[in-house]
């Protein structure tokens, strides 16, 4: 009797249950349909537009990555790159937004450009709903299991690699590495008129260096008071001046380089070395550097900027932009074989990650400090 009850109950089940089945199968299947569909019309959307336009770093090695692997892929859609310094994408940007003609779909620059100039100035949207491709959709595929994004919002600029800052660039021919333990070693009168240091007042390593000088306890306003006053210290503006200052000998010392640029001179075989990162007891930071993306209102081309931004992000783009900027991508399953391991973040280091809000917004306060003490 029991037995047969059973049996019943199970029959009437599955007479419920299948037909249940069936109808969620159905679903998600025009579900994942629809999914699909909405990402081929995106796909056809964007080769009517026929192009993207993208602001990114310099260097031809990343503007390589940034354009001929996506092009590879998509040859219908075409990109139009523009390799800028980071102080110069907020002035074209927000005159173009005031003029009611922005040119641009996504810009690839430093945090400093998207948080201190662009974010303030309600030039950016959200990231997040312009992510609609098969390589954003998986979360756990990034560090920590998450986008990473370096705005207090999470929203507006999102971090794609990163790496360790070395404290500076050196002419291997003329300066050992082992004549440093402190940033306080770069006093010494030995390097007097030998040193060359990123205007600090805008955005790139010179004001990133200085932000580390000034929060950390062991340096702060007094290091930073000796270090601006030292004699023939000079700041040019110009990343490739300064490297090749450093290059040609003419100021060994290179304080706050373009690592992009950096990396890309030292590829071409010129004396010049990183400062290890461990060398210094005050150590250095972390920084996403140019490794990151943000979208400015009105993108005139919104299904190629959805396609181009997805290239970007996924595995094989992300393997181009590392092996070009020769950072670490956040992705986790892109190799790091091919960058310098003292960049590569090591675990249980206590970096300070000055790429986010939080130390950015001591840049105006750190700036306004740095005026009152140049040499007049």
């Amino acid at each position: 009797m029991i037995i047969d009850f059973l049996l019943r109950v199970l029959c009437v089940s599955a007479v419920i249950s299948l037909p249940l089945l069936f109808f969620t199968l159905l679903v998600s299947g025009t579900a994942m349909a629809q999914s699909l569909q909405s990402w081929e019309q995106i796909l056809a959307g964007a080769k009517k537009e026929g192009m993207v336009s993208v602001i990114g770093p310099q260097g031809s090695e990343t503007r390589d990555a940034l354009t001929l692997a996506f092009q590879k892929k998509y040859p219908d859609i075409r990109v139009e790159l523009q390799s800028m310094a980071g102080n110069q994408i907020g002035p074209k940007l927000l005159n173009e937004l005031a003029a009611g003609r922005n040119s641009t779909d996504v810009l690839i620059t430093g945090t400093t450009t998207a948080l201190e100039t662009l974010l303030p100035a309600k030039a950016l949207v959200a990231v997040k709903p312009w992510l609609s491709g098969p390589n954003t959709q998986d979360p756990s595929k990034w560090r920590g299991g998450k986008l990473t994004f370096s705005d207090e919002a999470q929203n507006y600029n999102l971090v794609f690699s990163a790496y360790v800052k070395a404290p500076f660039i050196y002419n291997s021919n003329l300066v050992s590495g082992a004549d440093f333990k402190s940033w306080k070693d770069l006093l010494e009168p030995k390097w007097q008129g030998k040193i060359a240091l990123k205007d600090p007042v805008g955005a790139g390593g010179g004001l990133g260096n200085s932000t580390l000088w000034y929060f950390h306890e062991g340096l702060g306003k007094d290091f930073m008071r000796k270090i601006f006053a030292l004699k023939d210290l000079v700041m040019p503006r110009d990343d490739r001046q300064l490297l090749d200052f450093a290059a040609r000998g003419k100021y060994p010392i290179a304080i706050g380089p373009s690592d992009v640029l950096t990396n890309e001179f030292i590829a071409r075989g010129l004396p010049l070395k990183h400062l290890k990162p461990e060398t210094l007891k005050e150590g250095t930071y972390i920084t996403a550097g140019n490794g990151s993306l943000a979208i400015p209102r009105s993108a005139p081309h919104p299904n190629a900027l959805r396609v181009y931004v997805d290239f970007l992000l996924s595995p094989e783009g992300q393997l181009e932009w590392s092996k070009a900027a020769r950072f670490a991508s956040l992705r986790r399953d892109v190799s790091k074989d091919h960058v310098q391991d003292i960049l590569v973040p090591k675990e249980g280091m206590p970096y300070p990650d000055i790429s986010t809000e939080k130390y950015v917004r001591l840049r105006e306060e750190i700036v306004e400090f740095i005026k009152t003490i140049l040499p007049r």
